[in-house]
């Protein structure tokens, strides 16, 4: 850790990086050699601050407005005339609601938006007529919820309006202002010596890979300049914005404590944990592919934490953040306590008008849709069962003299027993506590929890996690056309052969809800969504709970041509196509030929268990799946293994350019 008192104003700016390298596990293919060559010891890793780069371009559009040539209130199409929807309430998103997530926008464009080694510029390019398709999932204003394409269009309002590129701006205008000398996005930073080696969650070293939505994820920066720009918000510091600008950024959206905390480009304009005191905090968190970033500031305190790490997440780098402040403050005799856990009074028996509440839920917890059920079990407790395709998890609640219900946890009692066990019983004060809102759009759960890290400390969170949803009411002919989808692979074919797509997502699956009629789960990179059949070609995504919980939703077309194939097509961009009909990849193989793009292949048995060599062309990529759709091969892992492993039910796919040819020796 480091601390530098900044020129021109007191304050303490606190940054911190953590770097996944280790002597056993350093690359050693040339290109790595010769990076590491020129990095001493000292050096200060360069990093994918992912998500906290929407602080930056929020920051550079509210300059824009300081300067009179933005007006945020004002519609979007007046800075890009390009932009539209395939939904005539487009024309009331304005600038404003981009930032703060509330343009009714459904959510991220996925296809092609970062790469391995590469830093192609086709979501850029592209991002307008992908929109062009889509529909709104809610009137623009109505509610906030996370969405990464809205950021992306404000990096094109930034170049229409300032005649530069968003990567010129960034630097000229914010950097430069701050004194940051390693920002820039991965438009200006491919390949640089000081990148932060990539390790994936596997603890392999891949090529770097970069994430090019510059606006929403795409900025790269040391820990120190993200620090460093922290401090541009302190008060009293105008060198990026005026005071009126970011007292709007660090304005909550609106008033209900249930809503997204987030304000213009931040995350939480608030804590709890720091509110009670009378101290004002600022925080983002992002997470990329392998690199992961909090930035925290602190205005009238003069404090400015940035974290960024390679592997792990944002939420422990906030945790780590919280930490480093709560320690800033403490030296300014200012101590932060965690909040404990709530005390309740228990009612014994649930009234029968909480009845109308028992039913279905689509649900989004930690990222993660499921379908989730409510009974009240005689009427003593409330049960929640929630599952998707892999599993149930079940939580107990009882209602409490406030009108909510606590969740149920184990007590031990201080006593041992003759036999050394102790006591247990049943007693509320769990993390968590629920509640029902009923409206004019339906009814809702909420959610209000102490998200507790030991070691670490805690924070209150309080959202929306549920809406009430109803049996769907369509055909078993229908319905039985998608279970014959479930029993095939879905192969991802939209994405250039660098994507981080086909690591993160190649290979996805469909599966029958059998719990509530007329809906399906579709497990992609390792989450589910959960959409509701509309007839036997089109899902559609039926989310509306009025927070994050309906972030990134997308809906789905299927074709299916004569041969029994489908292709699946999502308005996010991505398309997959079902295994059936692809090739057998055996000893008789003896070459491959790209001809669109990605060539799936079966593993046969007959060679399962055993390994390839294989000599490509420039510009591709090899993958291997286990039967799991999980990937065990890639040639992006720096230093790869020359013999390719051939797993039983697995698959090979081979990436390159139109004509490119594989030579296989088994």
């Amino acid at each position: 850790m480091n601390k530098r008192i900044s020129a021109g104003f007191a304050a303490l700016i606190i940054f911190l990086s953590i770097a996944p390298v280790s002597a056993e596990n350093t690359p050693t293919d040339e290109k790595a050699v010769k990076a590491a060559a020129s990095v001493s010891d000292d050096t200060e890793y360069v990093y994918n601050i992912a998500s906290v780069s929407k602080v930056y371009t929020t920051a550079a559009v509210m300059q824009l407005a300081d300067e009179g040539k933005i007006d945020i209130d004002r519609p979007v199409t007046d800075y890009l005339p390009g932009f539209s929807l395939a939904d005539e309430r487009y024309r009331d998103i304005t600038a404003r609601m981009l930032m703060d997530h509330t343009s009714g926008i459904m959510g991220s464009t996925r296809t092609n938006e970062g790469f391995f080694d590469d830093n192609d510029r086709f979501h850029h390019d592209t991002l307008l007529e992908y929109l062009s398709a889509q529909r709104l999932k809610a009137d623009p204003g109505k509610y906030a919820a996370y969405c990464n394409d809205g950021f992306d269009l404000l990096e094109l309002i930034i170049e229409n309006v300032s005649g530069m590129s968003y990567t010129e701006y960034i630097k000229a205008n914010i950097a430069d202002r701050v004194g940051a000398v390693s920002t820039g996005t991965g438009v200006d930073m491919l390949g640089i010596p000081t990148m932060v080696p990539a390790v994936l969650p596997n603890g392999l070293h891949y090529e770097t890979s970069y994430l090019m939505e510059s606006g929403t994820g795409g900025v790269y920066a040391t820990a120190s300049d993200v620090a460093l720009f922290g401090a541009s918000f302190f008060t009293g510091n105008d060198s990026v914005l005026s005071e009126n600008s970011k007292n709007a950024m660090g304005m909550r959206w609106n008033d209900n404590e249930y809503s997204d905390d987030n304000g213009l480009g931040w995350d939480f304009t608030d804590l709890p944990r720091y509110e009670k005191y009378g101290i004002k905090t600022l925080h983002k968190g992002g997470d990329g592919s392998s690199d992961h970033a909090w930035l925290l500031s602190a205005p009238d305190e003069q404090i400015s934490v940035a974290v960024l790490s390679g592997n792990g997440s944002s939420t422990y780098n906030g945790m780590v953040a919280l930490a480093l402040l709560d320690a800033a403050l403490s030296e300014k005799g200012i101590i932060i306590e965690d909040a404990p856990l709530p005390e309740c009074e228990i009612v014994n028996n649930i009234p029968d008008e909480y009845t109308k509440f028992a039913g279905w839920y689509s649900m989004d917890i930690e990222s993660q849709d499921s379908l989730c059920s409510i009974s009240f079990q005689d009427n003593k407790y409330l049960h929640m069962e929630r599952t998707n395709h892999r599993r149930t998890e079940c939580t107990d609640y009882v209602l409490t003299a406030d009108g909510d219900f606590a969740e149920l946890e184990y007590e031990v009692s201080e006593t041992i027993n003759a036999d050394g066990s102790f006591d247990m019983r049943l007693a509320a004060g769990g993390s968590s506590r629920i509640s029902f809102e009923e409206n004019a759009d339906g009814i809702y759960i909420k959610m209000a929890c102490i998200n507790s890290y030991p070691g670490l400390g805690s924070y209150e969170n309080k959202t929306y996690i549920g809406q009430k949803i109803e049996e769907n009411n369509v055909s078993e002919d229908v319905i039985n056309t998608y279970r014959e989808l479930s029993g095939h692979d879905l192969l991802l074919c939209s994405d250039k052969y660098s994507s981080t797509n086909y690591y993160a997502a190649g290979i996805s699956r469909l599966y029958v809800c059998d719990k509530l009629k007329g809906y399906v789960f579709i497990s992609c990179g390792g989450l589910d969504d959960f959409l509701k059949i509309t007839d036997s070609g089109q899902l559609t995504s039926f989310c509306d709970i009025p927070s994050s919980g309906s972030r990134d939703i997308w809906d789905a077309t299927i074709e299916r041509d004569g041969d029994g194939t489908a292709l699946l097509k999502i308005s996010n961009g991505l398309q997959f196509f079902t295994d059936n009909n692809i090739p057998v990849f055996d000893a008789s193989v003896k070459n491959v030929e790209v001809t669109d793009g990605a060539a799936w292949y079966h593993i046969s048995d007959s060679i399962a268990n055993t390994s390839i060599r294989v000599t490509r062309p420039e510009n591709s990529a090899v993958y291997v799946y286990n039967k799991f759709g999980e990937v065990i091969y890639t040639t992006y892992v720096k230093d790869a293994s020359p013999y390719i492993p051939m797993p039983k039910g697995g698959k090979i796919l081979f990436l390159g350019q139109e004509g490119g040819r594989f030579d296989i020796a088994v």
